[in-house]
């Protein structure tokens, strides 16, 4: 790469709005364009696509279609099925699997991503979710000849072939630590990576003022205190374990409501989720307690009329976004000790941590919030100073742009 400005192709696979867009968005804002020049490529629809276009960033789509919903039956289940068969039918099963998603999708995949890298003369690709979600842009880079970074948001496993596209990517970035360890039992060299924090926009969090609105629309009491536990509605989220501490919750604290905040995609895993917690309200008896109030563009909104928000992930957060959203609002966090959390919150500190599917330790933890204002507030005040300290948009962008210029070959501290 020369002196001219570094055209850097964004590779994002979700159609969904959720932390990773959200990120890139951030990152892509914050660039320095007389620098490097962004293009954004997306699989499928996605929602923010116009917001790139209205900053003047190129946009292309792989396909104007939604993608399906993932069955019933997955890959993992009907692997764990055969495995009663014995080992190698189950293996047998993946590698067949793992053949055909290569040589039916991946490939013709690969080919058109690397004509655009052609087309559009892009000197580095940046793949926005994970070496597996990002394989046929990966092998697109590849064919094209140009550098790679990997920013990796998941915490998965992968076969001996995304293992072997690995060795083509340049550099990785991992959101927390806990993504970085998992890819380095995974045998990706440490001397690769680097942990930079997802970037916020912290004002937009620090600026509400005024949840009257919002609590009348619930209708909630002024003595009324608000839980609120905001993202999607997924089986590893751990919503079950927070309906339950709420359930002891109000046997003490009647006037502690809850809000669920989310949706749950399209497929039948999450429908059947969401389903089962809505009847699960039922049953606790929380009915009067809890509401669902699906998707919301307004959790600023809800962050600053709320007294606590609970992050209560079942299985190792990659990071947890919306912890960091809670502590820029300068609200007290209550999170499971698992995978990003800990990176982000300093127990009785900045937050509390309480071990994952614990409901009663997560209800004493809630308790406390409620019963100590003033430890609350202090909680909440710390947590958003590290927030402004930490989690910034420029702080992410020269982190990135320093791996960016190391690439390229600039002399850069890292």
């Amino acid at each position: 790469m020369d002196s001219k400005r570094c055209r850097i192709l964004y590779v994002e696979k979700p159609s969904l709005v959720g932390g990773s867009v959200t990120g890139l968005y951030e990152l892509v804002r914050g660039l320095d364009t007389s620098r490097y020049e962004p293009v954004v490529l997306f699989y499928g629809p996605n929602p923010y696509r116009e917001r790139f276009q209205a900053s003047d960033v190129p946009v292309f789509v792989l396909s104007e279609r939604p993608p399906a919903p993932p069955s019933a039956g997955s890959q993992r289940d009907i692997a764990a099925s055969l495995s009663r068969y014995g080992n190698w039918l189950a293996a047998s099963y993946r590698t067949a699997k793992e053949v055909y998603v290569a040589t039916r999708q991946d490939w013709p995949l690969a080919r058109r991503v690397a004509r655009l890298i052609k087309d559009e003369a892009i000197d580095l690709v940046h793949h926005n979710n994970s070496l597996v979600g990002n394989r046929p842009a990966v092998m697109a880079a590849r064919w094209a000849g140009v550098p790679q970074v990997c920013h990796v948001r998941m915490l998965q496993t992968f076969s001996h072939f995304t293992k072997y596209l690995a060795r083509y990517v340049d550099a990785f970035i991992y959101m927390s630590k806990a993504v970085e360890q998992s890819y380095c039992d995974l045998g990706i060299p440490a001397s690769k990576g680097y942990v930079i924090y997802d970037p916020f926009d912290l004002e937009v969090f620090e600026q509400i003022s005024h949840t009257d609105e919002l609590r009348t629309e619930f209708g909630l009491a002024d003595q009324d205190r608000l839980i609120s536990n905001v993202g999607r509605l997924d089986w590893w989220k751990g919503h079950e374990y927070f309906l339950q501490a709420m359930a002891e919750v109000v046997q003490s604290q009647p006037n502690t409501k809850a809000l669920i905040v989310g949706d749950p995609d399209s497929s039948h895993l999450s429908q059947a989720y969401c389903q089962r917690l809505q009847q699960l309200v039922t049953d606790l008896q929380l009915s009067d307690h809890v509401i669902f109030t699906g998707f919301r563009t307004d959790v600023p909104r809800i962050m600053a009329a709320s007294d606590i928000v609970v992050h209560s992930a079942s299985e190792p957060e990659p990071f947890g976004r919306v912890i960091v959203e809670a502590m820029a609002a300068g609200r007290p966090v209550i999170a499971t000790a698992a995978g990003g959390p800990l990176d982000i919150i300093e127990d009785q500190v900045t937050g509390l941590l309480v071990p994952p599917k614990n409901a009663a330790l997560m209800a004493k933890a809630i308790r406390q919030l409620l019963q100590n204002r003033e430890q609350a507030r202090m909680i909440g005040q710390r947590a958003q100073q590290v927030a402004k300290e930490r989690f910034s948009v420029k702080q992410h962008v020269a982190a990135v742009q320093r791996i960016y210029q190391k690439i390229q070959g600039i002399p850069c501290d890292l």
